[in-house]
């Protein structure tokens, strides 16, 4: 029998801010696995930025609640959907975790949980502020710890060794930017031991002290704090910004180990067909996300196959069942074909047995859509729509957001803060 309940082992404090402070591996035992004291310095944290907090008590152990839920076994998966649906309920603009580290780099280690693109507006005003917080971090913390500690900002400081790329949260951020054009910021911070345990000079609880240090830096970097809305400029793309020559769609396979990062392994009548040779540059898009790889053959992989390194793999969301797209950039001037699908935020999740999404009457006249037509719904995740689905009007939803109906946030596999793509059901 499970000995945990969601009601006992989830904390959530409401706040006033669209920001979100959350412990997702908080311990409170010595020697388990999970981030010893990370919850109080959640709590404090929340309290200092007017935020809501989600704390989960001792659950490390049995299962990793900010993982893909649709990656874990069913027994444990819905710790994992509501810990997601917790922290995104509200459409938070600023989301933080708070993690605990015993072989960090630095004491504290912050990401973003991906990688910027300097051709993205949103990623380029990230990055200023994550400038500001790594300027600020270390004086903050240390009048209230009375000791400097060292900071690392990732990707500001490529050596951080907890860059969370792997975290499913912030890959839904990511989307949300990319794919949406959303103005929402993420912070996965990495607390050392001494900073969650050790005792300050200073008179505040340890808690109290690490807290209102990193409140006093994020205030800083991330105030004010945007509306929800697209980022200027933003078109959100599915295929990827840029057009492609022959291009391939391929199914992924991660490549065998000892694989060279960026080098995308195909079969030689693949290569043939996409007119390329070995070592070649191409682009890989799944999405409307893009990443520059070079493409070498290979019979360890059968044709209709790319063999994908895991850590390209992270950095564009691809799963076992995904596909890509794969092709030499287009000469500048080149038209890309039209989109055929539009991006929206999950923002609510509504009761209902039906297949229903809402959308801004703005929305719906600017996608050539007609309110209560039907309507095809996939995720970034999956090729395979789901048709059939109702479309309804609600001017109370903000720009590039929908709400889903319970129904079809379970058919998709969606939990809020994840991208829907929506479409004229053919």
């Amino acid at each position: 029998m499970n000995p945990f309940s969601l009601r006992s082992s989830f904390q959530r404090v409401p706040g006033t801010a669209p920001i979100v402070v959350a412990a997702p591996h908080h311990g409170s035992r010595p020697n388990v696995d999970a981030d010893l004291a990370t919850g109080p310095i959640a709590l404090a944290l929340a309290a200092e930025l007017g935020a809501s907090a989600v704390v989960v008590h001792d659950l490390r152990r049995m299962v990793d609640v900010n993982k893909d839920p649709a990656h874990l076994s069913r027994s444990v998966r819905g710790y994992a959907v509501h810990y997601q649906n917790e922290l995104f309920r509200d459409a938070p603009r600023l989301v933080i975790e708070i993690h605990g580290h015993v072989s960090g780099h630095y004491e504290v280690e912050a990401t973003t949980g991906f990688d910027l693109r300097s051709d993205q507006p949103g990623d380029v005003c990230l990055a200023a502020k994550l400038a500001v917080l790594k300027y600020t971090l270390p004086g903050t913390l240390a009048a209230q710890i009375g000791r400097r500690p060292s900071v690392g900002v990732y990707p500001l400081n490529r050596d951080v060794t907890n860059t969370a790329t792997a975290t499913f949260t912030f890959q839904k951020i990511r989307q949300a930017r990319n794919l949406a054009g959303i103005e929402c910021y993420g912070l996965h911070i990495e607390l050392g031991q001494e900073l969650r345990q050790g005792r300050p000079a200073s008179s505040p609880p340890p808690a109290e002290a690490v807290a209102s240090g990193l409140a006093a830096a994020i205030r800083a970097a991330f105030d004010p704090l945007p509306p929800i809305r697209p980022l200027p400029g933003h078109t959100p793309p599915v295929e990827g910004s840029t057009a492609l020559l022959s291009p391939l769609t391929l199914q992924v396979k991660p490549a065998p180990p000892g694989s060279r990062d960026n080098v995308v392994m195909v079969h030689p009548a693949d290569l043939e067909a996409l007119g390329a040779l070995d070592g070649d540059a191409m682009l890989l898009c799944h999405d409307g996300e893009e990443q520059a790889v070079t493409v070498t053959p290979s019979r360890r992989v059968p044709a209709g196959v790319a063999g994908v390194p895991s850590a390209v793999c992270r950095r564009l969301g691809l799963g076992k069942r995904s596909q890509v797209t794969v092709g030499r950039p287009a000469p500048h001037g080149f038209v890309p074909a039209a989109r055929a699908a539009e991006a929206a935020l999950v923002v609510q999740a509504r009761p209902s047995h039906s297949r229903q999404v809402w959308l801004g009457p703005a929305e719906i006249e600017e996608m050539g859509l007609l309110a209560d037509a039907l309507i095809s719904t996939r995720t970034a995740a999956t090729r395979v729509p789901v048709n059939s689905t109702v479309l309804r009007a609600d001017p109370t939803l903000p720009p590039c957001s929908a709400a889903l109906s319970t129904a079809l946030m379970d058919r998709l596999g969606l939990t809020l803060g994840e991208v829907v793509f929506i479409q004229e059901e053919p």
